[in-house]
């Protein structure tokens, strides 16, 4: 018996994948998708703590860990104004939040979701969930070999499998396998967008407490990646979105050596060093505890006294000139080490992936075989947090699908 032949097949039904699908039938080519996990669109369901954070106003190549040329040519074919005007086709209505964050006002990511499933089986895709694929294999077409003993045939191949991120809602090996089963080296992959860990432990003192800092770090004294905004810190180190946005380069980093990040404590100053050597003249007569009430959280200050080693009952006047300078130094810039990321389960994305210079940049064809198109989270691009992983992840799969030839 012969197998069902297709004009593509989509081996994934996560945001990248379910775009690609639903713009190639539209066009009018014989679609299937393949998904393995039962329910398709699982980490559309889980993203954005469920609410769905889809893109985001600033969109820009500067946010993305990837070739600035790859970014810019396709923001370029799915910019995103483009991103809004899909969504409100499929009849998503949406709204702006802070940071240029844009989520469904329903604030449930299901008013993402659902409208994408609803719209691929209208265009007349097929959608086949609970189908692991295990194999393909290259010839005048692509044989898809699925964990159930069914083969299918098609004409083109997208690989939309996602990266090992969240295994617990789907994150598998299994796209990298197939990718390199088809030509394609990768780049290590590692967690992206999860907490850090950090050597000193007396950061427990500070569990549940939250700050707004600016966020460095650093590998031999050169820059790595900077953040600003929230920092949550916890039993094992440092959440929140800043730590989260320099997790990617930190990541990349600990494989070559160690890493260290610094924060300070004032991000809304121009120049906190001349505000603090102002205060010292303000308050000096008062003690360490008290100079800092008002502009520090007291379990921070306590622990930032005990770190610099001011005398607590001396007033700052009659601390020792090089402990004043230390304070300043610490509060602009406090010095951390970081001994690792937090694992898979708690990674919200992944650095590394099938490598970027093996496709086409304006379509995701590969370049080391034709007919095969790679999209979305299984390349080796991954974004800051506040919905820009999502918005390459949509406009990756609407260029492919863009990118393929007429059907004849």
């Amino acid at each position: 018996m012969n197998s069902p032949l297709y004009d593509v097949i989509i081996i994934g039904a996560g945001a990248s994948g379910l775009v690609c699908a639903l713009e190639c039938a539209r066009a009018g080519r014989k679609t299937l998708v393949l998904e393995k996990e039962a329910q398709p669109a699982r980490k559309i369901l889980a993203s954005g703590n469920g609410r769905c954070n889809l893109t985001n106003a600033r969109v820009a190549p500067a946010y993305y860990h990837a070739p600035e040329e790859l970014i810019r040519k396709t923001l370029a074919t799915f910019s995103f104004q483009n991103c809004l005007d899909y969504f409100a086709r499929l009849g998503v209505l949406t709204t702006e939040e802070e940071l240029g964050r844009i989520f469904p006002a329903t604030g449930k990511s299901t008013a993402v979701a659902e409208p994408l499933k609803l719209a691929l089986a209208e265009a007349g895709a097929e959608l086949v969930c609970a189908c692991p694929v295990i194999r393909v294999k290259r010839g005048k077409t692509f044989t898809v070999c699925t964990q159930d003993g069914q083969s299918f045939q098609t004409r083109r191949l997208v690989l939309a499998c996602g990266s090992c991120a969240y295994p617990q809602i789907g994150g598998t090996q299994s796209g990298y396998e197939l990718a390199h089963s088809l030509g394609h080296t990768l780049v290590t992959p590692r967690p992206a967008l999860s907490a850090l860990c950090i050597k000193e432990t007396a950061l427990s003192r500070l569990v549940g407490i939250r700050c707004q800092v600016r966020l460095e770090a650093r590998q031999n004294n050169t820059l790595l990646d900077q953040a600003e905004g929230e920092v949550l810190f916890t039993h094992y180190g440092l959440n929140g979105p800043a730590a989260l946005n320099v997790s990617s380069a930190v990541s990349r980093a600990l494989s070559r050596g160690n890493a260290a990040i610094s924060l300070n404590f004032f991000p809304q100053l121009k120049n906190p060093q001349l505000f603090l050597q102002t205060r010292l003249e303000t308050y000096a007569r008062r003690r360490p505890k008290d100079f800092l009430a008002g502009i520090l959280h007291e379990s921070v200050a306590n622990l930032l006294i005990d770190f610099i080693g001011l005398r607590k009952n001396i007033p700052m006047q009659d601390q020792p000139p090089n402990t004043r300078q230390r304070l300043v130094q610490t509060l602009c810039a406090w010095p951390l080490t970081v001994t690792g990321v937090r694992p898979w389960n708690e990674a919200m994305a992944a650095t590394g992936g099938v490598n970027t210079q093996e496709i086409n940049y304006n379509t995701f064809e590969s370049l080391k075989c034709p007919g095969l198109y790679l999209t979305g989270e299984l390349l080796d691009v991954d974004g800051k947090s506040g919905g820009f992983n999502l918005h390459f992840a949509w406009a990756s799969g609407f260029a492919a699908a863009q990118g393929m030839p007429k059907e004849k």
